[in-house]
């Protein structure tokens, strides 16, 4: 009786596919997070950049009393912004005309960066106290 002792060239071959594509799974998983983390870390240097702008009372001064703008931003080599700045307006009910509150302002703030070819802006909006 003869012993049939190793592998044929065809389990090796198959149990080679079954590796490849598990390796080409587990690859393709890493490159999906590395691009998501690279998109994370991008979200996080805008809100960064964002929160810096807002915290800057010189900065809202002069953004109210130009009633808006854009350039770069401080201190954030590759970001930008742009700035509308409007009357805070207070709806009292739904058929009712907006109240305009006096002294308060509606500031939207975009964040992109500039070498950035795609990708929508960040932006944030808040409600500031001012003279412009």
């Amino acid at each position: 009786m003869k012993t049939n002792e190793g592998f044929t060239l065809l389990e090796v071959l198959v149990a080679l596919l079954v590796t490849g594509i598990c390796l080409a799974v587990v690859f393709q998983s890493f490159s999906q997070s590395m691009r998501l983390r690279v998109k994370a870390d991008a979200l996080d240097e805008a809100v960064q950049a964002a929160q810096n702008l807002l915290h800057d009372e010189a900065f809202l001064t002069e953004l109210l009393a130009r009633r808006g703008g854009s350039g770069p931003v401080p201190n954030a080599a590759p970001w930008q912004y742009q700035a509308r700045v409007e009357p805070l307006r207070w709806a009292t009910g739904p058929d009712e005309e907006p109240l305009v509150v006096d002294g308060m302002w509606e500031v939207t703030l975009c964040i992109a960066k500039a070498t950035q070819g795609t990708g929508a802006p960040r932006c944030i909006t808040g409600w500031y106290r001012g003279t412009p």
